[in-house]
């Protein structure tokens, strides 16, 4: 009766009961129970979506009815084994109303008019709804300058920790290469065995023209690109001339320089709140206006069209920082109306990424091995004098990412 009467009335109606199992499995349709004191857990059904109120969440959600039919969590909706959808929504309506709410401490309980019963948990509801999402969230990274970047303590991990379940050291690596952009392996033998051993207890390495291990010095030129020189190198990203670029680069320093080639880190994100504060309508053009980018030798010709500034779509985020210098392609991309624009930006850019300011200098060691983030941190060296060997390799983004989920860790 209580349901007739809601849909006869156009004002909400709003039933307590109590946080016992029996009470909050009661035929009433709209719940308000209490937990322990006064706090209280809430359902109210608003029509087309049913509203519910936790005292661990900072404001109430809206959950569409179809919505939660969908994600349904049962054995019959979900296979729990594959981690697979079996429920195929475009068999329900899209009316679909629930024939009874119920609230547990546990969790939210609905039962659909076809008899079918769905349950979910309320970190499930918070954690998997836009509105929940964008509330919660909190970027993990932390933005750093010359002046500000962190501790060596903070950033380096031995292969000893890496190597021992114990010591949680594969989990510090990516938390630290998440949160700064960057990390160090140390105490790694100076070959590439040792090195791919290394790195490859963080994921698997990527193949790709360059293969999956690359050593080198700068002696001969395996690949038409200025890293096979002993020239300056300045500040940016690799592989923008690829679809999607390399996640993660890795740099193992076999054999230093007799003179100079010390490293340069610019932390990317940090560049990007600095240009945006200071040239607003910069930073929107780089957003939205796209130019390319590509790599030429031979039986090689990769080309990629693309923002510098990359943004998550759910939360408007920054997540890549897209800038070579180096492999841009002819300008095609941009009328030349706009090409004004273009250059007064990037020059722009270029001006606040060059700051001394931004830059850190350091000098790789036979022994420890750098990981950079390549969406977020850029790289470069200073030009050098007698032989150097280097070893490393490529991330990909979807292997680093699997990782760093399967650890718990927040990637944005």
């Amino acid at each position: 009766m209580l349901h007739c009467a809601f849909l006869r009335s156009t004002s909400r109606v709003r039933a307590i009961v109590t946080a016992s199992l029996t009470a909050a499995r009661s035929d009433a349709r709209h719940r308000h129970y209490g937990t322990r004191g006064p706090k209280e857990i809430s359902t109210f059904d608003t029509g087309s979506r049913l509203e519910v109120q936790h005292p661990r969440w900072p404001h109430s959600l809206l959950f569409s009815y179809p919505w939660l039919r969908d994600h349904c969590r049962c054995a019959d909706c979900f296979n729990h084994t594959t981690a697979q959808r079996r429920f195929d929504p475009t068999h329900m309506h899209l009316n679909i109303r629930p024939a009874r709410v119920s609230a547990t401490p546990e969790g939210l309980e609905l039962k659909w008019p076809d008899g079918h019963t769905s349950a979910y948990e309320y970190k499930f509801l918070w954690q998997n709804t836009y509105e929940g999402r964008r509330t919660a969230h909190k970027p993990p990274q932390q933005l750093w300058t010359a002046h500000t970047i962190p501790k060596p303590e903070l950033t380096m991990v031995s292969l000893g920790e890496l190597s021992d379940p114990e010591k949680n050291g594969i989990k510090k690596l990516i938390a630290a290469i998440i949160k700064y952009g960057f990390a160090f392996i140390s105490e790694v033998p100076t070959t590439e065995e040792a090195t791919r051993s290394a790195v490859e207890k963080v994921c698997p390495i990527e193949r790709n023209f360059f293969g999956e291990m690359w050593t080198f010095g700068n002696t001969g030129m395996d690949h038409l690109d200025t890293a096979y020189t002993s020239e300056f190198i300045g500040a940016h990203t690799d592989t923008t001339y690829f679809s999607q670029a390399c996640r993660v680069q890795v740099f193992h320093c076999l054999e230093a320089a007799c003179e100079g080639g010390e490293s340069l880190l610019v932390d990317g994100f940090s560049i990007a709140q600095q240009f945006k504060n200071k040239h607003p309508e910069g930073y929107t053009f780089f957003s939205s206006e796209s130019f390319p980018s590509e790599y030429i030798e031979d039986g090689q010709h990769h080309s990629c069209l693309d923002t510098i500034f990359r943004h998550n779509p759910e939360t408007g985020n920054l997540t890549q920082f897209r800038y070579n210098i180096y492999d841009r392609a002819p300008l095609s991309s941009i009328p030349q109306e706009k090409m004004q624009e273009f250059y007064l930006h990037f020059m722009n850019l270029t001006k606040v990424i060059r700051n001394p300011k931004n830059e850190q200098w350091l000098k790789l060691e036979p022994g420890k091995v750098l990981l950079i983030d390549n969406w977020r941190v850029m790289h470069g060296r200073k030009g050098f004098t007698g032989n150097r060997v280097m070893t490393g390799c490529y991330l990909g983004n979807d292997e680093f990412t699997s990782s760093a989920r399967v650890l718990g860790l927040q990637l944005e």
